[in-house]
């Protein structure tokens, strides 16, 4: 910019080009950035919108199926769905020790066992029922941690979902969801639900944030004797903080011809997908 000395001259030009960008797309800012091939190089950033949604996948009904032996196709299924969920978009378990809802169920249990109370018979009753759940939660998820864990079954996915899918006895919003799914896998195989998560470069200052694996996650259930005291208390920790780290797309303008590229793409399959698979469970677990 004439007239304007360094480095005013780069942040005044900065700032013209962001407003430019602002009136063409209110979703697009425009940063300057540094990364291991650049020293700086101008770049659009845009966040997308998870909808402010907690997408908590309850294994309570797989848990069920795989004890009725007529339930068996519907539970090969869902597992296969859960083994890609689980090892390839890396949806954490709540099972998995070091995991944000392995924390809040541990810290109920601790609640629970301070609280006890041998005066009031009908209370006491009532948590020993609670810890109960506590066990037969921790107890299921551990062995469907290790059922979601298996090579062969993300190996065979596409062999077992349309195997279901062109079975006469079949659910068919569910064989549909589960080839969905399948062909999200092959269009993204290595994609996991972190790649496009950028605390760096949306609000980096705020530490307090909400983070993907603390919305994301598979949960017992939402029907038991623990989940209101849980979900009051994720609420409360969620209440406090003031960033939600969501997918960013980031183009790079580091040449003349900066190549068209797909924003969003997994995204914008994943989340509706997601969604579904949760409506979809949540009405067996209720």
């Amino acid at each position: 910019m004439i007239g304007v000395s360094f480095p005013q001259n780069i942040y005044q030009s900065w700032s013209i080009t962001n407003e430019r960008v602002k009136a063409i797309n209110k979703k697009l800012d425009c940063i300057i950035l540094k990364d291991d091939s650049h020293e700086a190089v101008l770049a659009t950033i845009s966040q997308f919108d998870t909808g402010r949604m907690m997408y908590y996948i309850p294994v309570k009904p797989l848990w069920k199926w795989l004890s009725d032996a007529q339930q068996q196709p519907v539970a090969e299924v869902v597992t296969a769905i859960f083994a890609y969920l689980y090892q390839v978009v890396q949806i954490p378990l709540y099972s998995d020790y070091e995991t944000f809802l392995a924390d809040q169920y541990r810290y109920v249990e601790d609640m629970i066992n301070e609280e006890m109370c041998e005066d009031d018979a009908e209370e006491t009753a009532y948590k020993e029922e609670q810890l109960d759940e506590l066990s037969t939660l921790q107890n299921s998820g551990i062995k469907l941690g290790r059922l979601m864990a298996e090579k062969v079954r993300l190996e065979n996915i596409e062999d077992i979902v349309l195997s279901y899918a062109n079975a006469e006895v079949r659910d068919n919003d569910l064989a549909i969801l589960a080839i969905e799914f399948v062909q999200l896998y092959k269009a993204y195989p290595n994609r996991n639900m972190f790649d496009a998560i950028r605390p760096d470069l949306y609000y980096p200052e705020v530490n307090e944030r909400i983070r993907a694996d603390e919305y994301i996650s598979f949960y017992w259930s939402g029907n038991d004797s623990v989940i209101e005291t849980v979900m009051s208390m994720i609420d409360c920790t969620f209440q406090e903080m003031g960033i939600t780290d969501e997918p960013i797309d980031v183009v790079l303008f580091d040449n003349s011809e900066t190549a068209k590229q797909e924003s969003f793409g997994f995204e914008s399959l994943f989340f509706p997908l997601l969604d579904r698979l949760c409506t979809f469970l949540n009405h067996y677990d209720h």
